[in-house]
């Protein structure tokens, strides 16, 4: 299970509530440690809460072992969805008689991200339209699920924190989800785009310096890029051809191979928007 951190800075001196994670459907939390002893601990609504007396400027941390897992329930209330703007969703199925919450957490990449709750169930629109725009745009977090499975599941890279009523006010009051572990990925990163830096510069430094880079990458997001190939082939082209002019670059430039890339870019982003897809007779 991998290892994460919550960081809080009192901006001034109060007493705060702070949601602590815990264990519910789509992650498990274990080895929970506070920086800082909690003047009382309770549940509300579902929710962990703690409670700290804080001077300004001071800081509480929380760190936990998290072990997420992907949610694809088809829950009847799905195809209802299908045909309606993602932003009445919410609505349709309060009008409908189901309870829906705001759901407030981190996407594991480490940003800050906000959903939805039915009857217990997740529903995501921000990313169910994100996606349908711009597939490519998971690939750092190694995934690329048909977007279906945002209409009532998730793809099991985030960390739930807050459920609130809806309709809510309420923000996250926890800086960004940070991983404990060292990742490799931003030095290799940053020796790839070095390498490339210098080659551009006139001083190639041959593919070596690259390959580290994209042999972890390939580890982390080669499913979830056969994937998004299989789903919307022209994103996933997109990517392979930007890393192919990188590693001309570093050896031998290959300037139609980066207006291919940069070609494609351009299509993906102003072409307009794919239509929402259609549930399949077995889901149906």
């Amino acid at each position: 299970m991998p290892y994460f951190r919550l960081r809080f800075r009192a901006p001034a001196s109060d007493t705060y509530l702070l949601p602590l994670p815990q264990d519910l459907p789509g992650q498990k939390v274990g080895d929970l440690f506070l920086s800082r002893r909690a003047e009382a601990m309770y549940e509300d609504r579902g929710n962990l809460l703690a409670r700290f007396p804080l001077e300004a400027e001071e800081a509480v941390e929380v760190r936990f072992h998290l072990d997420t897992y992907p949610l694809n329930p088809a829950p009847p209330w799905r195809k209802v969805l299908l045909g309606e703007p993602p932003e009445a969703w919410p609505g349709i199925l309060v009008h409908r008689g189901h309870k829906v919450e705001g759901a407030l957490g981190f996407l594991l990449s480490g940003k800050p991200h906000t959903w939805f709750l039915v009857d217990g169930t997740p529903l995501d629109p921000f990313l169910y339209q994100a996606f349908l725009e711009h597939p490519g745009q998971l690939l750092p977090l190694g995934v690329a699920p048909d977007p279906l499975t945002y209409l009532g599941g998730h793809e099991g890279k985030r960390l739930l924190l807050l459920k609130t009523p809806w309709p809510g006010e309420e923000t996250l009051p926890w800086d960004t989800l940070h991983p404990l572990a060292k990742d490799p990925l931003p030095l290799l990163r940053g020796l790839a785009f070095g390498a490339l830096g210098l080659s551009a510069l006139g001083y190639p430094t041959g593919p070596w310096p690259y390959l580290p880079y994209l042999g972890l990458l390939a580890w982390r997001q080669g499913p979830a890029l056969k994937a998004l190939f299989l789903r919307s082939p022209r994103h996933a082209i997109e990517s392979l051809l930007f890393h192919a002019f990188a590693l001309t670059v570093t050896a031998n430039p290959r300037p139609e191979i980066g207006l291919g890339y940069l070609a494609l870019f351009l299509w993906n982003r102003l072409r307009p928007s794919a239509s929402a897809p259609q549930e399949s007779p077995e889901e149906a």
